[in-house]
């Protein structure tokens, strides 16, 4: 069931002039919303605007919490003609339609709410890279109730979105340069942000690939292998896929989960942060070495624990630890000419 909701586009513009909003300037006085310009504002039915997920600047998983609060305030406070509405502009494949680059937290709570109609503000951008920056830049704005000011989260799938994109370059000028246009707010995180976007998306060495948790799950998924303990149904093998901080976390966990199947192995998969072809080999020996010392405090730990000399406690206990390093995650990704021109590294590093 839909609702057709009546909007007041007058008295909109009165109270939410777009000359001001579109105009305000930022923490550092420059033009906040710099190559966008406002064309009309509309009442439209909702489904001839698309939202588009690949067009959503949040982390996918920051949307439920703000849909219930936003639907929340529509039934209370309807829409609020002080704050602009949500922002579109024309779809270039359809004449007749139009896509959404801002308020994507806002059309979901309207699909719950069964809101057949919405109001617009249609926008026009100078280039592909000034409406990347609206997407971003426009949630730094108390521009709805209640509004969700972007988290460190937010920034990073903007700074990797716009790379994949092609509307900066794949270097680390240019990424500050955009952090400092699309994050004004917090420049204490630029550097943070950076840091992540590096080691878990985008490496600065184009033949390296990096991942991160939710690359190398999917991953997993592909590649049939364990990930999350006992949360890949389509296969036997207990295991986690994960980047190796410490020991510590990564023996609790397994432990855990091997105690639970009866002492079953529980293998691991990891990779190397920033990776280097020229230290790769030596950054997975490393982690190597770290996990047959895990072992190796582990048996100390036993030895004291139950009064037995530690050679004993070896002897005893050889083959039976339950944690084991399975591999490494394929990195090397430069084309091999002396195998077809596949990439040096594919599936799993033992």
């Amino acid at each position: 069931m839909t609702t057709k909701i009546n909007f007041d586009i007058p008295r909109s513009l009165r109270e939410c002039p777009p000359e001001v909003y579109y105009n305000q300037k930022g923490v550092d006085g420059k033009p906040l919303f710099k190559g966008v310009h406002f064309i009309k504002r509309i009442v439209l039915n909702r489904a001839s605007v698309s939202f588009r997920l690949e067009d959503q600047p949040r982390e996918e998983d920051a949307g439920e919490n703000r849909t219930y609060e936003l639907t929340t305030s529509y039934r209370n406070n309807h829409f609020i003609y002080s704050k602009p509405p949500q922002a579109i502009t024309k779809d270039i494949n359809d004449p007749k339609r139009f896509r959404g680059v801002g308020g994507f937290g806002r059309d979901r709570a309207q699909d719950v709410l069964g809101w057949e109609t919405m109001i617009y503000d249609v926008l026009e951008f100078d280039s592909p890279l000034d409406e990347d920056a609206f997407k971003t830049l426009h949630n730094e704005t108390d521009e709805h109730v209640p509004a969700f000011q972007n988290t460190k989260s937010t920034y990073v799938k903007s700074i990797v979105n716009a790379v994949h994109s092609g509307v900066i370059k794949d270097d680390d000028d240019a990424i500050m340069t955009h952090l400092k246009r699309i994050c004004r707010r917090r420049p204490d995180w630029h550097t943070s942000i950076l840091s992540t976007v590096r080691k878990e998306h985008i490496s600065r060495i184009k033949t390296m690939k990096a991942w991160n948790t939710n690359s190398a799950t999917e991953y997993a998924k592909e590649m049939n292998l364990p990930y999350g303990g006992d949360k890949n149904k389509n296969v036997t093998e207990l295991g986690y896929v994960r980047k190796k901080t410490s020991n510590k976390n990564t023996f609790w966990d397994a432990m855990v989960t091997a105690s639970k199947a009866g002492f079953a192995k529980v293998g691991i998969y990891t990779w190397v942060d920033e990776p280097n072809p020229s230290t790769l080999a030596n950054k997975r020996q490393e982690i190597v070495d770290q996990f047959e010392k895990m072992e190796e405090d582990f048996q100390k730990w036993i030895s004291w624990y139950i009064d037995m000399d530690i050679a004993e406690v070896r002897e005893r206990g050889e083959g039976r630890f339950p944690v084991e390093l399975r591999g490494f995650l394929p990195q090397d990704t430069q084309r091999d000419a002396d195998n077809n021109g596949h990439a040096v590294e594919t599936g799993i590093i033992n």
